[in-house]
C-alpha cells in the first residue's frame, strides 16, 4: 500500500514522500531517517521508499510503506480506510505547480511546533488527509508534475485532469506540447510543457550541461533543433543540484547522453539573426526534467493503454 504522507521525527516535520526525497537529495535528511504513521492513534513505523534513487519512472518514486501491516492501531484509518458512509464524494480540483519555493523550504533545523512547508502551502480540504494519496497535490519541481502526467496518461485522463500553473489552469493534455516539426512563427513566446528526445553534454568550459534536442522546429523552410543550457552558476545555487548531476551524469556515463527532456518554458528565437536557432531559456533548475531513454517505453505503452479504453 502507498501512503503519501508521514511524520519524521528528526525534523519534527509531517511531510510528504516528495518533500522527503528533495530533503534527502538537498542533504538535509538522511538516509536513516525515520518515519512514523499519521493515521489517528497511531505510531507504525515507515519506510520511504526509492529514497536514494536519483531516476524515477511510473514504477519508481518515492512513496512510504508499512515495514509490518500489524503495527498499525485498530484505529488508523490509513490502513483500514473511512468507514463506509462517513466520507462524501470529493470533487476533483487541480494540481498545483509551484513556480518559486517558500524561501524557508529547506530550512535546515525548523523549530519545534513548527507546521511543514508542505503542510502549510495545502489546500484546506488537505489538511485533513489520513496519509493516504490524495486526488491534488502542490508540487516545486516539474519532476512531479511529469510524473502526474504519466499516470494521467496511463489511466487515460489526461482531458481531464488540470493542474493550476503560471496564472492558467489547463488540462494535462493541453499543457504538455512534444517540439516535434511545430512551426516556429506558430508557437513563439507560447509556455508550455516542452518535451521529446534530446543528448545532454558537459560544458567544455565549465561545470555546466549543453542539451540539443533531437528533433527540430520548423523555421520557414528550415529545420532547427532546440536547445537548453544549465550554467555551473545556475546549478550550484539550486538547493537539489546533487539530485541534478546524480541524473545528468549517470545519463551521460550509461546513454551516451540520451535522454527524454521535459521543460517549462517558451521557445525564443531571435527576430532577425542570419543563422536559424530555438532556444528555451530555464533559470530555474525545478523547471526541468530529465530522464533516461526507458520514459519513451512508458509513453508508447500508456498511449496504447489510452487509445484502448
Amino acid at each position: 500500500m502507498s501512503i503519501d504522507e508521514a511524520q519524521n521525527s528528526e525534523r519534527q516535520e509531517r511531510m510528504t514522500a516528495e518533500r522527503a526525497y528533495e530533503l534527502f537529495w538537498a542533504e538535509l535528511l538522511d538516509a536513516g531517517a525515520t518515519f512514523a504513521c499519521v493515521g489517528t492513534g497511531c505510531t507504525a513505523p515507515l519506510i520511504c521508499a526509492c529514497l536514494d534513487k536519483p531516476e524515477q519512472t511510473l514504477r519508481v518514486r518515492p512513496y512510504f510503506r508499512s515495514r509490518r501491516i500489524e503495527d498499525h492501531a485498530e484505529t488508523c484509518e490509513v490502513l483500514h480506510g473511512t468507514r463506509s458512509g462517513t466520507r462524501k464524494p470529493e470533487t476533483p480540483t487541480p494540481d498545483v505547480f509551484e513556480l518559486e519555493r517558500p524561501a524557508d523550504h529547506f530550512r535546515a533545523s525548523p523549530q519545534p511546533g513548527t507546521p511543514s512547508v508542505q503542510t502549510a502551502r495545502e489546500a484546506p480540504a488537505t489538511k485533513k488527509s489520513s496519509g493516504l494519496r490524495t486526488g491534488a497535490s502542490h508540487y516545486y519541481r516539474l519532476s512531479s508534475v511529469v510524473q502526474k502526467f504519466l499516470e494521467h496518461r496511463r489511466d487515460g485522463t489526461l482531458a481531464e485532469a488540470t493542474v493550476a500553473i503560471g496564472g492558467e489552469t489547463p488540462t494535462y493534455e493541453a499543457l504538455f506540447r512534444n517540439v516535434y516539426r511545430q512551426k516556429v512563427e506558430d508557437i513563439t513566446g507560447v509556455r508550455a510543457i516542452w518535451w521529446g528526445t534530446a543528448y545532454v553534454q558537459r560544458l567544455k568550459k565549465e561545470n555546466g550541461y549543453f542539451i540539443r534536442f533531437t528533433r527540430a522546429f520548423r523555421t520557414g523552410e528550415q529545420e532547427t533543433k532546440p536547445t537548453i543550457t544549465l550554467g555551473e552558476k545556475l546549478i550550484e545555487v539550486y538547493p537539489v543540484r546533487k539530485l541534478l548531476r546524480a541524473r545528468l551524469d549517470k545519463l551521460i556515463a550509461e546513454t551516451g547522453g540520451y535522454c527524454v527532456v521535459f521543460v517549462w518554458a517558451k521557445p525564443w528565437t531571435p527576430a532577425e539573426s542570419e543563422a536559424s536557432f530555438v532556444r528555451f531559456y530555464v533559470n530555474n533548475p525545478d523547471h526541468i526534467d530529465i530522464r533516461g531513454p526507458e520514459v519513451l517505453e512508458e509513453l508508447k505503452q500508456t498511449s496504447r493503454i489510452a487509445r484502448a479504453r
